[in-house]
């Protein structure tokens, strides 16, 4: 077969051969098992009791006070597919005429590829199976985008690029406050997955006025104006299960507002499971009135506030994991109180436990289901929610990282006259609140430390002296512009979120030494990211989040860098969540060794490390998922001549196989180090990387 070249990278399969894998992808995921679903009895047993809080940095795993109540009914946990065959939890259940959550099953299956043909199928009576290819812009129209999907639908993307943009999707008949039964025209059975859902003028999915029967699954959810999901007004029977959710606010609304009761009350029955809460700042979910609400092995990371559970709601919260988030669960929150019963959840780093109050009814009146330990919930969840996720995963042991106090690798050794990477350590700390003040600070000569509170925008590449510390004091962000190092040196830079760079987020160039990168977050520059180029050496990257970034890391130059790099560019990279970041993790030329070590590498769609012009680079105790190119070396690269890579001790799962060259000078003789088990190293680096975890 015929490979057609990318111009930055290695051959990859012909169009056709990537459309029929789509296409089995899709298939895959629009042929539902037919459900096995029970009629919920009049009572189903209730689950009460307080388990024991979660203090930060600790554990739970608490039993049940009732037999009825019983979280793991006599199977032990294990670990759960990232997509099952058919729907589950309320979905699956068979009530109100419906046997379960089928969607299109049974009717034609199309694919669109406009605005003009997807409207019009999504609108039509009767089943199909819609399968959305690339990216559709939904128009704004008098509806404020917001587009009605008919009854028996299953829509869903081919590959994992399909996207909804611009506008919304409805599930439900007119609104209508005096309809307080569901009417013989409630929209019912319709399926969404493998979709990502991003900039719609209100809602991305609106589900109301008593809709059921409706399965949320697989899909990706971004920068909506309003709710990411909303499910509202008398709906019922629904699941919305391993999702992606980030740069989103308001995330999942349940229960419209607090006179809402008359449709809502006895009803609103929701599972909530396998999600990625990544960054959305609230209502995930934030519910009323709701029958029963069951939250379980979600995965909430730097959120404002988990679950709220007001006017009476009841909602089971079990083997959840919490990282940095302000409030997992509240009961009291604007409004009459709610009902909480938590049981096995995590919470790491958060600054209350979850509150709890009353019973409430116990699943397995409705559905049966299995939990996965809340310790692997970390690796479970972010490799496996989202678009195009498709296999099970292995459940490693529950790991805590822990922030280094001081530089390691190649930035902690002394050499060209400076002990190790200090900073600014012995100078004045300042704060800096806006651009003036800041770029007055990165160019003060002699040690400081640099506090950066809020957001600063800036422009261009700014330079920045040597002995400094610059270091992000809450949600800090440096925003449009850079940072440049042009022969300075001790300078540690942490807990920044770098964003929009118009060129470079951060350079370590011409000479620069002993330089420091931790547990900041990079996204959206429009070069690298990090670049470490010009005789740059003894420098560290660690703990830092990569977001869905192109160019993530360049070490070296160019090609005709030779003169200044040979014997240079030391670098360390080690406990990166390289997240869907393209390429470059690095790309070198010329340094040695360059050790990457423990990086989470995950839906990298070009490549992951890259050896050329004669570097030596050792990868190590890596992680990589869904990486079709986790290593290049003896091809080269693009127009690069070969270098030299060992690998040891990785993973790879869903990824191609590594290639490998000559030997590589040992990172030991320079430094001493320990590796995690690679196995472990997901669960590790989601956890522990990026902004707010030192």
């Amino acid at each position: 077969m015929l490979a057609i070249r990318n111009p930055d990278g290695p051959p990859r399969p012909g169009r056709r051969r990537r459309l029929l894998a789509a296409a089995g992808l899709a298939a895959a995921l629009v042929a539902p098992a037919s459900p096995v679903g029970a009629a919920p009895p009049p009572a189903p047993p209730g689950a009460s009791g307080t388990a024991p809080q979660t203090a930060a940095g600790g554990t739970s795993q608490a039993a049940p006070a009732t037999a009825a109540a019983t979280a793991q009914a006599g199977t032990a946990p294990q670990a759960a597919s990232a997509t099952a065959a058919a729907a589950d939890g309320f979905a699956s259940v068979s009530a109100l005429g419906q046997n379960g959550t089928t969607g299109g099953a049974g009717g034609p299956v199309v694919t669109v590829t406009t605005a003009a043909q997807f409207l019009d199928h999504i609108a039509r009576p009767g089943p199909y199976v819609i399968q959305v290819a690339g990216r559709i812009t939904l128009p704004t129209g008098a509806n404020d985008g917001m587009w009605n999907v008919a009854s028996d639908k299953t829509i869903v993307g081919l590959g994992d690029d399909a996207t909804l943009s611009g506008g919304g999707l409805n599930i439900g008949v007119p609104v209508d406050d005096d309809v307080t039964s569901p009417p013989a025209n409630a929209v019912h059975n319709i399926i969404i997955r493998n979709l990502h859902l991003t900039g719609a003028t209100d809602d991305l999915i609106n589900v109301q006025m008593f809709s059921h029967h409706i399965w949320i699954d697989h899909n990706e959810f971004s920068h909506g104006d309003d709710g990411a999901v909303d499910i509202k007004r008398g709906s019922d029977f629904v699941t919305v299960s391993w999702n992606h959710f980030h740069d989103h606010d308001k995330t999942l609304l349940l229960g419209h507002d607090e006179d809402a009761g008359p449709q809502d009350i006895g009803r609103l029955r929701v599972t909530y499971h396998h999600n990625f809460f990544d960054r959305s700042d609230q209502r995930n979910p934030r519910v009323r009135f709701s029958a029963l609400a069951h939250v379980y092995n979600n995965h909430y990371n730097d959120n404002s506030y988990g679950v709220a559970s007001t006017y009476d709601a009841a909602v089971l919260m079990e083997n959840n994991y919490f990282y940095s988030v302000n409030n997992p669960g509240r009961v009291d929150f604007s409004g009459d109180l709610g009902r909480i019963v938590e049981r096995g959840n995590i919470l790491i780093a958060c600054n209350h436990p979850i509150e709890t109050r009353g019973t409430v009814p116990d699943p397995r009146g409705y559905y049966p289901y299995t939990l996965d330990p809340a310790g692997s919930v970390p690796t479970i969840v972010p490799a496996g929610a989202g678009p195009g996720r498709t296999t099970a995963l292995a459940t490693p042991a529950a790991v805590t990282p822990a922030a280094a106090a001081g530089p390691d690798g190649f930035a902690a050794v002394a050499a060209l006259g400076q002990n190790g990477t200090t900073g600014g350590a012995g100078g004045p700390t300042v704060t800096a609140t806006n651009a003036a003040d800041f770029l007055e600070h990165i160019d003060t000569v002699g040690p400081l430390v640099i506090q950066v509170s809020g957001r600063i925008a800036i422009t261009s590449k700014q330079g920045v002296r040597p002995n400094k510390t610059i270091v992000g004091v809450g949600d800090a962000e440096i925003t449009g512009g850079g940072l440049d190092f042009y022969r300075s040196y001790n300078v540690i830079v942490r807990n920044i979120n770098f964003t929009d760079a118009e060129d470079d987020a951060i350079n370590v160039g011409q000479n620069s030494h002993h330089i420091w990168i931790d547990h900041n977050r990079f996204s959206g520059a429009v070069d690298g990211s990090v670049d470490i180029v010009r005789g740059a050496d003894y420098v560290t990257v660690s703990w830092n989040h990569f977001d869905h970034a192109d160019k993530s890391m360049l070490i070296g130059h160019s090609d005709g860098s030779a003169s200044t790099d040979v014997g240079r560019l030391k670098v360390s990279i080690h406990h990166n969540f390289f997240d869907h970041s393209r390429q470059r993790h690095p790309r070198v030329r010329f340094g040695e060794p360059v050790h990457v070590y423990n990086n989470y590498f995950l839906g990298n769609a070009l490549y992951g490390v890259a050896s050329t012009e004669n570097a030596g680079v050792l990868v190590e105790g890596n992680h990589f998922r869904d990486v079709p190119y986790p290593l290049w070396s003896a091809s080269g690269y693009a127009d690069s001549g070969p270098g030299r890579a060992v690998q040891r001790h990785n993973v790879f799962v869903g990824s191609g196989v590594p290639e490998t060259n000559g030997t590589v000078v040992e990172p030991r003789t320079y430094y001493p180090y320990t590796l995690d088990p690679a196995a472990d190293v997901p669960a590790l680096v989601v956890a522990g990387a990026g902004t707010g975890r030192i």
